[in-house]
Order: structure tokens, then C-alpha cells, then sequence
């Protein structure tokens, strides 16, 4: 697309009325994201419905004031901004030793990235991340959540330690669902399929009998997140170099999502957006560790919605995350979330996983045609590891040190390691050629 053919140019401000509503546009494509992270995050938290009110408020407010701040210093491009799954990983997996030392861990990967970006680091560290390589951490963030959605998927509780066919059949229905709306369904409607989702799966809970909304009722229409911010951070090696590992691959995502929008509205100083979007990311690092939420990345779905709706200003991001930071401060409104099933945004997110995968074969094989030899084992056991990593026993890696416990225990940094590894020193291609 031409950019003459775009309503509004990337630096162009529409009329406040159309900005708002251009605002709520993306604002669609935002929520569910994060009602889906913050749902799981409370899960495996173990929130009561007012603690997970909270944490989704401050959530909000991180994905609004990094919107903010993207759109205006950042990369400057109109790219919706909102929770990392490869964040959520690291999440999960830390929260048993918890919220404080993954927020230690999130200071750091957020520290790495403003330094990559003061110091222009991004060139010399684009060469160990070949399309094999990030090909392989968009599988493994898809593979590794999945032993942590599935329980929910099927109902598993302690009233069904083996599940419920009747949660695990409404699960199978968003799924299905979702899939063929986001398929059959082009143009907007495409975009807000999870949102969807969750809406059937809310009716269909409620013609079950299996939602309360007492939480709703009793929440305030105006208040402040209590608690506002999060614990104290502590720092622990394992957890920091687990989540700075984990960072790594959120940096891949954050450029590969501003080279893709600057396909459609132009390149002009690209490599200073490029670092500027990188470090804005790491600050998003450090906000999230002060609130206690799980940490932020670019999304790669804004493309697609920028040739949709043919609107390529910046300011209309500006305007959705002062919109997303505002909700944010009406609990009653996010005691909603409180009502959502686990299983209802598990069902959405595996379905955004099954895509994750697939894209993480597509960008493996771009400019392929066929499946290189060194790549059944370069690629083929860094999924495997980093799988079995996650499916692991948890009592088994109680024979590992504490110090290390945490590391060796992320199937996602185990996969990432064993990843690079492979590609550039155990399986690289003889001669230069690959």
C-alpha cells in the first residue's frame, strides 16, 4: 500500500472525535490479551478476586503508559504494545519462588535492553539470531506455556483432579470458535475474534450455572490498584539470567515487529527506531517490575490492522493507551475478569499459540524450499529439550542446587540456550554455506 493511500499518515493527527474512535479500534485488540495474562497470572498466583482485580488494573496501566510512550519517544510507529507471552513463561515458571524475584529479573532484562539500545549493541547481537533461531523461540514460547494451559483447558481443580468433560467441551468450542472467525471472518472482526471467544465463553458458562458475579457487585466504580505497586524486587543468578535470556527473545520480537510495520509506512531511520523501540521495551521492563505485572513487547498483529483500517498515525496509539491507562482506575469494570472461566482464556490462548507455532515454522522456512539436514537436529532437539524441560516432574529438579533450580527449570531458556548452541557452534553449516 502506497502511503498516499492512507487516511492519515504516520505523523498526521486526526480530528480528536476520530482519534478516540480510531483509539477504540486498537484498544479491542488489546483487551483480551490482557485479560487473558492477567487471568493466568492469577491463577498460578493463587489471587482471591480482588487481588487479581488489582494486578489487571496495574497491567492495564503498564500497557497504557508503554503505548504512550512507544508512540511519542519510542519507535514511533503504530504498533499496539501489550503483555509478552514469552514474559508469561517466565512468569509462571518463577512464581513459585515469588513476585519479587521475578521482578529482580525483570530489571535486569529491562537494564540489558536500554543498554543495547544506548549503546546501539542490536547489530552486533542480530547475527546470532538467524531465522532458524527465531523460528525456534516462537515454537518453543507455544510448546513450553503449553503444559501450564492445558490444566485449565480441561477443568483440572481440586473437585476435578482429573478434569471435566463439560469444561474440556466448552473449551474445544471456543477453540474451534475462535479459529474459524479469525479464518472465515476478514477486516476488523478479525482482529477482535479472542475477544469473541471470551464472550461465548462467558454465555455459555452462564447458561451452565458456573459464574458468580457477587465480586462484580461489590467492587467500587472509581479507585486506585491496592496494592498500587509490587513487592520489593530481590535478585537471585538464576532468575535473573533466566528472565535476561527471555528478554533476549522479546527483543527479536519488539524488531521484528517494527521491521514489519515499516514495510507499510515507510523506513525512514529505521536502525534509530529500531533501538529506540528496543529501549523503550526495557523501560516497559522496569515499570512492570515496579507494579508486579508480567512484562510487555510489541505486537506483531499491527500491521494488518494499519492496512485494514487504513489509519497509519502514530497519535491514534497515543490516544488508545491514555484510554487503556484511564480503564484502569474502574475496578468494577475488571471485576469482570474475576467471572471469566481459567478454562474460557485458556481455549484463546492456544489458540494464539497454535498461530505462534505456525509462525515459527514460517519464518524458519523464508526463502527455503525445503528443510535443511543440520536443521532436523539444530532445530528438532532444541524444541524437543526445551519441551521436555517443561513437562518435566517439578520434584525432579529438586536434585539440581536451588541456585540453579530456577534456570534449568524454564523450558523456554533451556530451549533458547541449547537454540544457539546448535546454530552456531554444535550443527553450523560446513563451509559458510547453509
Amino acid at each position: 500500500m502506497s502511503h498516499e493511500s492512507f487516511l492519515y499518515g504516520l505523523d498526521e493527527k486526526p480530528p480528536f472525535g476520530k482519534t478516540v474512535l480510531y483509539g477504540l479500534q486498537w484498544i479491542m485488540i488489546a483487551i483480551p490479551n490482557v485479560v487473558v495474562f492477567s487471568t493466568l497470572c492469577g491463577a498460578v498466583l493463587h489471587l482471591n478476586p480482588l487481588e487479581q482485580i488489582s494486578f489487571a488494573q496495574r497491567l492495564l496501566i503498564a500497557t497504557g503508559l508503554m503505548n504512550i510512550l512507544q508512540s511519542l519517544q519510542g519507535h514511533r510507529y503504530p504498533v499496539i504494545e501489550g503483555p509478552s507471552s514469552a514474559l508469561l513463561l517466565g512468569f509462571i515458571v518463577l512464581a513459585p519462588y515469588g513476585v519479587s524475584y521475578i521482578e529482580g529479573g525483570m530489571i535486569c532484562g529491562g537494564l540489558l535492553l536500554m543498554a543495547v539500545a544506548q549503546f546501539r549493541w542490536f547489530r552486533w547481537l542480530s547475527p546470532f539470531f538467524t531465522p532458524n533461531v527465531i523460528g525456534t523461540i516462537l515454537m518453543l514460547v507455544a510448546l513450553t506455556l503449553l503444559p501450564y494451559v492445558y490444566p485449565m483447558l480441561i477443568g483440572i481443580d481440586k473437585m476435578h483432579p482429573y478434569g471435566d468433560l463439560g469444561v474440556s467441551a466448552v473449551s474445544l468450542l471456543i477453540i474451534l470458535f475462535v479459529a474459524l472467525l479469525s479464518h472465515w471472518v476478514g477486516g476488523f472482526f478479525q482482529t477482535v475474534s479472542m475477544l469473541a471467544g471470551i464472550l461465548l465463553g462467558l454465555v455459555l458458562f452462564l447458561f451452565m450455572g458456573n459464574l458468580s458475579w457477587s465480586v462484580v457487585a461489590e467492587s467500587k466504580w472509581i479507585a486506585l490498584p491496592s496494592p498500587f505497586w509490587g513487592t520489593w524486587p530481590k535478585f537471585s543468578l538464576p532468575a535473573m539470567l533466566s528472565i535476561v535470556l527471555t528478554y533476549l527473545a522479546v527483543m527479536v520480537n519488539t524488531v521484528g515487529s517494527i521491521q514489519g510495520i515499516s514495510e507499510i509506512v515507510g523506513r525512514e531511520r529505521l536502525e534509530d527506531r529500531i533501538h529506540r523501540g528496543i529501549g523503550m521495551t526495557g523501560l516497559g521492563g522496569l515499570v512492570s517490575a515496579s507494579l508486579g505485572v508480567v512484562g510487555l513487547v510489541s505486537f506483531s498483529v499491527s500491521p494488518g490492522v494499519v492496512l485494514v483500517s487504513r489509519v497509519a498515525s502514530r497519535y491514534v496509539l497515543t490516544m488508545a493507551g491514555a484510554i487503556l491507562a484511564a480503564c484502569a482506575f474502574v475496578p468494577k469494570l475488571w471485576a469482570v475478569l474475576t467471572v471469566i472461566p481459567p478454562s474460557v482464556t485458556a481455549a484463546v490462548m492456544f489458540v494464539a499459540l497454535a498461530s505462534q507455532l505456525m509462525a515459527g515454522v514460517s519464518v524458519m522456512m523464508a526463502g527455503k524450499e525445503k528443510i535443511e539436514r543440520r536443521e532436523y537436529f539444530s532445530v528438532g532437539l532444541s524444541l524437543m529439550i526445551g519441551t521436555m524441560v517443561s513437562i518435566l516432574p517439578k520434584p525432579f529438579f529438586q536434585f539440581f542446587p536451588n541456585v540453579v533450580a530456577s534456570l534449568v527449570s524454564n523450558g523456554l531458556v533451556m530451549g533458547i540456550v541449547f537454540a544457539l548452541f546448535s546454530e552456531h557452534l554444535l550443527f553450523r553449516p560446513r563451509g559458510g554455506n547453509r
